[in-house]
């Protein structure tokens, strides 16, 4: 039986991605008849150990800073029809396609094809450009790799066949997560051997151009960028120049250069005239360009000429395959975090200019039917909605049926009763996954004061927590009642949500509140029973014994302490009080201006004689009064002086009192 494939790959010492590597190959190996060529090129016996358990044929190489050369050795050893080649750090995520058109015979319609290489840009595993790699040809004399560094196969057979199939690749990204540097560090002074060898060669000139973007050395990016573009001047090869276009323009944005990069990308549109995948990426930097200069008509502008050009792309999908190079390609168009935010600033910039008809234009082309994306935009729409009036009503309107943030805003109309209400909430609530969306309409639940049975139910405990305690923070003293009568209903309808948003106003109120003397001693009381009650419907009753209280939350401890401290200051053992006082604080930091104050309070009421007297003493004081009020309103003055400053001290908290001291020093002062 013939071999229809041969696969290469050179092995370093990369052990672990090794194996992954080759794991992700069995499929092809088993069922297509094909051979497996490991060139080892390091010197960790693990690795040759690892091959050798995929296969027999493993050749060494003395690496000589040559790719082409270490690649060329397996190339030469190949039996098969084609040749497919990979890096020992990449993986295939499926082969089923690759497997297809061998197995199929289709392979024997093509000369070349070209799997997708996934670049990730960090280890999260989600951000990464891709393109289409030229790594299978079929063999034929003459077939050979080229270049030190960046190697190519040569010659490129046509038609090619390009593959979905995938491999993943975190080859640039460095164990700190970030783009790493070192690949470019080596690769450089490679390319620069190869430009002095070749200097007319374009494709060294792209190769480094990425280097030094890679290493931000941004200049000399520019300046091999700008070298490249001059030799594609009477090239045939378009592929090549279509990059150096897009990536000068990039390099002058990353540089802040915005005039200069607004300058090149008009003169390419204008005199060069560049493929339309070239035209959509230069679209992309004048929109954004623009954006940041608040100029709406030429966002717009360039805005329309991207969506028309990209209609045309998409209406004639080879377009697509003939002009992609790299990693300039449709997937880097349609990137969506960039896609759907510049169709958000084109949407804004036809708000600014009150033109509706465009405004509804770029909004259509949002992606409705992905919650997980328009989510995102909420916030940006409650930002038009403050900032462009009716004009945002008009867009509102356009807004599909069921969107989540169109069902918060007919929340919002009048004439709608509770049950109607409290069905669009909980409808809003639950059709997204967005925190914004859904904390602003529990909030606006909340100070509706309808009932919250049914939309807590869609809320676990934290989440409730979280947003209440937002609700909380953001509204005005003047809402508190509001959210009072919202808490006693909740309070019947779900106890412990209802106890927590008690919670949150006893603490607003005690902390902003300048509460003083009884009233701030019974709040303090209260606030502490609403807590120690919040946790009793959760805990056993022994998590509240004294040794275990260290396991419960700091605000629980805090409450306990404190309504130990309020017993020992109502049985006048102030010391013990202040002590408890005291060590609350260190639970609840939030509450210690609250606590200062119940202490100095406290204090005073320790030093009065009043405080801790009899009834008999009360009678007396009483008396006193009622003669300084009589010698008063008979203006005997003299008489009354030395007995208001006798009682004086003895009641310093007695608001009626200190009155009477004013009027009478004020009458006997010379």
């Amino acid at each position: 039986m013939k071999i229809q494939l041969s696969i290469s790959l050179l092995a370093s010492n990369r052990a672990a991605s090794l194996e992954r590597c080759l794991d992700s190959l069995r499929p092809l190996l088993m069922q297509v008849p094909s051979e497996l060529i490991v060139v080892f090129t390091g010197t960790d016996e693990r690795v040759r150990e690892i091959a050798s358990r995929y296969t027999d044929k493993i050749l060494p190489f003395t690496w000589c800073d040559n790719f082409s050369a270490a690649r060329n050795v397996g190339l030469w050893a190949a039996k098969g029809e084609w040749f497919m080649y990979i890096d020992d750090d990449e993986w295939f995520e499926d082969v089923t396609e690759i497997r297809d058109f061998f197995l199929s015979g289709e392979y024997r319609n093509y000369g070349s094809a070209f799997y997708k290489q996934k670049n990730y840009t960090d280890w999260d595993g989600i951000h990464y450009s891709d393109y289409h790699a030229f790594r299978m040809t079929r063999i034929i004399p003459g077939t050979a790799f080229q270049n030190k560094i960046h190697e190519e196969l040569t010659p490129r057979i046509d038609p090619g066949k390009y593959f979905d199939a995938y491999v993943n690749h975190y080859g640039y990204v460095s164990d700190s997560g970030r783009l790493s540097l070192e690949k470019s560090v080596r690769n450089i002074p490679l390319l620069l051997e190869n430009i002095q060898e070749r200097p007319s060669y374009i494709k060294n000139y792209l190769q480094i151009t990425q280097e030094y973007y890679i290493s931000m050395d941004l200049e000399n990016a520019e300046k091999y960028c700008r070298k490249g573009r001059s030799l594609c001047k009477g090239a045939s090869d378009s592929f090549y120049e279509s990059w150096l276009q897009v990536n000068l323009v990039a390099i002058l944005v990353e540089r802040e250069l915005y005039q200069k990069a607004e300058e090149e990308a008009l003169m390419i549109l204008d005199k060069e005239e560049p493929w339309e995948l070239t035209r959509l990426s230069l679209y992309k930097f004048l929109i954004a360009i623009y954006t940041g200069r608040n100029d709406s008509e030429k966002v717009l502008k360039y805005g329309v000429q991207f969506e028309e050009t990209l209609a045309y792309m998409d209406q004639n999908p080879e377009l697509w395959f003939q002009q992609s190079y790299a990693e300039l390609t449709e997937a880097s168009v349609k990137v969506p975090t960039a896609l759907y935010q510049m169709r958000m600033n084109c949407t804004e910039a036809a708000l600014k200019l009150n033109d509706a008809d465009r405004a509804v234009f770029f909004l259509k082309l949002l992606p409705w039917t992905e919650e997980v994306w328009i989510q995102r935009y909420y916030p940006n729409f409650d930002s038009w909605k403050e900032q462009y009036g009716d004009a945002f009503q008009t867009l509102l309107a356009e807004f599909p049926e069921q969107s989540p943030y169109r069902l918060l805003q007919k929340n919002r109309c009048t004439g709608i009763s509770e049950t109607e209400r409290r069905g669009l909430f909980i409808q809003c609530i639950t059709s997204t996954e967005s925190p914004y969306l859904r904390y602003q309409a529990v909030k606006e639940a909340v100070l509706c004061q309808i009932g919250l049975s049914g939309i807590v139910d869609l809320l676990d405990l934290n989440t409730w927590k979280e947003y209440v305690s937002g609700i909380v923070r953001q509204t005005f003293p003047k809402e508190s009642e509001k959210l009072q009568k919202t808490a006693k209903r909740l309070r019947q309808e779900a106890p412990i949500y209802g106890l927590w948003l008690d919670k949150l106003l006893y603490e607003r109120e005690l902390i902003r509140g300048c509460l003083i003397g009884d009233a701030l001693i019974h709040l303090l009381d209260k606030y502490a029973q609403c807590v120690l009650l919040f946790y009793r419907t959760q805990y056993r009753d022994e998590m509240l014994d004294t040794e275990k209280r260290s396991l419960l939350p700091p605000d629980c401890r805090f409450a306990y302490v404190l309504s130990k401290a309020l017993e020992k200051m109502e049985a006048l053992e102030y010391p013990a009080a202040i002590r408890l006082f005291r060590e609350a604080i260190r639970y609840c930091p939030d509450m210690t201006g609250v606590i200062r104050e119940t202490i100095r309070q406290m204090s005073v009421k320790a030093d009065v004689p009043s405080a801790n007297a009899g009834e008999e003493f009360r009678m007396l004081t009483q008396q006193m009064k009622d003669a300084l009020k009589a010698m008063i309103t008979n203006g005997q003055y003299a008489d009354a002086l030395p007995v208001i400053l006798q009682l004086s001290p003895l009641l310093p908290e007695d608001l009626e009192l200190l009155r009477m001291r004013q009027e009478i020093l004020r009458q006997t002062a010379e």
